[in-house]
């Protein structure tokens, strides 16, 4: 697989990811845990803009789990 294709599928998980914090944070009742949602997706939907080499992240599969 190509560095571009490893980065563009990097990219379509990160910004999943944020999509998903998103939707937890509109779902739940608690402050701090929408809160923390919201920063965390703030900051997945930034690293899809930066490419897999700079943020030291190699792609593996789509089965993955992030944290």
């Amino acid at each position: 697989m190509s560095d571009s294709e490893n980065d563009s599928k990097f990219e379509l998980d990160c910004l999943r990811l944020a999509s998903d914090l998103e939707q937890l944070a509109k779902d739940t009742l608690n402050p701090d845990l929408k809160a923390h949602c919201l920063r965390m997706a703030k900051q997945r939907s930034g690293e899809a803009d930066v490419p897999a080499k700079a943020t030291g992240i190699e792609y593996i599969g789509a089965d993955r789990v992030l944290h």
